[in-house]
């Protein structure tokens, strides 16, 4: 090792083999990800190689003169290109900060009319020491654009800011003090035993320690981006478990709605077909009891079309508010007693008119209350019956009291009426309670919690 640092050409060999390894990881990276990051990234390095090969020879000339070799000037200009190009994928400059990709571009503008105007200049026939001043204006221009953006970044604070910031540091620093010694001939002095008399020299160094630093930096973004896509991938689980729990539930209210169909609509139906046809032959048997029997069929069909409506009410999508729900019990509790003289007392807590009721929510205590209602009229002979309902910090509480003749609720616990009830005010989570004396009549109250719908 001791004598590598004796030999230009043989430290040269080993800052070569580090590039043209970084070069085999960016092609072989391509290969597998297809990211045009690793191909810039590898062409860059590649450029920059063949530029130092090209001042070898410049070097051994005694007019020697930056800028002066055309072939240098363009495999440079490829080389800042790629560079510039490989910074705005790294850092996702485009998306983070538009002035420095905007300056960026700008100064790939500049690279490319530098080539343009010293294309002409070459075949125009004039100076090397003009070109070489206009070559040095324009990489120190650069050296300023780059100055400018560095601030920038640190600012977005990425989480590859560190490896492109210092990177970017040995690049910049080696580029200006490569310059800088031109100025100097009698300090570095060009000879093949004195590795460090090449200005190539410490440009070299610079970009191995760059390569190096965005090469863990690549490496760095690769682990963010398995992380994304691990989070991705539990989000994705998450949703596809959220919406399995809701297709149960939409299974869940087309089985019960099927069933409300069978029981409540169906029965009702083959009922006025069976009395339709009995109508028919009371036509000319007994005429005097057709009119009870249309009778009849009328208030069937008003059942029937009664169940229906509460039905498609529970599932509008419209009908979700808690305003909603509150109009429709009370609709409901009227046109059920309304044959009857029971008194009705609704006591509903005042809530926002906007406030949702999730669907299978609200159709859930609709049908516990509408069950509740049914009971009472059956069964209970009152002559008042307080209903309460309120809402707040997403606990819904509806108790339901009548005067009627009550009941011995250990007695009754599984009759299918309260059987009910307690499989409504499982299916939404909650509470139940039934208090009845006989002769003191009954009391029903639930509570549950109301979540925020979908």
């Amino acid at each position: 090792m001791k004598e590598v640092w004796h030999s230009y050409a043989q430290l040269r060999i080993l800052l070569d083999g580090m590039l043209i390894m970084m070069v085999l990881y960016g092609l072989l990276s391509y290969w597998q990800q297809r990211k045009a990051i690793y191909w810039q990234y590898a062409l860059y390095i590649v450029c920059m190689m063949v530029t130092f090969r090209l001042l070898d020879g410049d070097y051994s000339k005694a007019e020697y003169l930056p800028g002066m070799n055309y072939k240098v000037v363009f495999m440079e200009t490829f080389a800042f290109s790629f560079y510039m190009q490989f910074a705005i994928l790294l850092m996702n400059i485009r998306e983070n900060d538009r002035f420095s990709f905007l300056l960026l571009r700008g100064m790939i503008g500049v690279l490319v009319v530098h080539l343009f105007i010293d294309s002409i200049l070459v075949l125009a026939g004039v100076p090397d020491a003009i070109r070489s001043e206009i070559y040095t204006i324009d990489r120190y221009l650069l050296g300023i654009g780059a100055l400018v953006i560095v601030p920038r970044i640190i600012r977005l604070r990425h989480q590859v800011m560190v490896y492109f910031i210092v990177g970017s540091f040995f690049f910049i620093f080696a580029c200006i003090f490569a310059l800088s010694t031109n100025f100097l001939p009698t300090v570095f002095i060009r000879r093949p035993d004195l590795p460090f008399g090449y200005p190539v020299t410490y440009i070299e160094l610079g970009v191995v320690a760059e390569v190096l630093c965005f090469t863990l930096g690549i490496s760095r973004l690769n682990h963010l981006t398995e992380l994304e896509k691990i989070s991705v991938q539990a989000q994705l689980i998450d949703q596809l478990q959220e919406n399995e729990k809701k297709q149960q539930k939409i299974s869940r209210i087309r089985d019960e709605i099927a069933r409300d169909l069978h029981d409540e609509v169906g029965s009702d139906l083959s009922a006025i077909t069976m009395l339709s046809r009995s109508a028919r032959k009371l036509v000319y048997d007994q005429p005097e009891q057709v009119s009870e029997t249309l009778h009849t069929i009328g208030q069937t069909s008003k059942k029937v079309l009664s169940a229906i409506r509460d039905i498609v009410w529970s599932l509008n999508s419209s009908q979700r508010t808690y305003e909603n729900l509150t109009f429709r019990m009370r609709e409901m509790a009227y046109s059920l007693f309304e044959k009857t003289t029971t008194s009705l007392h609704f006591d509903f807590m005042a809530i926002a008119p906007d406030e949702l009721i999730p669907v299978d929510q609200r159709r859930d205590i609709f049908l516990f209350y509408k069950e509740s209602l049914h009971n009472i009229l059956r069964h209970a002979k009152a002559g008042t019956v307080c209903i309460r309902l309120s809402l707040t910090d997403d606990k819904l509480v509806l108790e339901i009291t009548d005067d009627g003749v009550g009941f011995n609720a250990a007695a009754q616990r599984g009759g299918n009426g309260l059987l009910f009830l307690r499989q409504r005010a499982d299916s939404l989570g909650g509470v139940l309670e039934i208090n009845s004396v006989a002769g003191q009549g009954t009391s029903i109250v639930l509570t549950c919690p109301v979540g925020i719908p979908a």
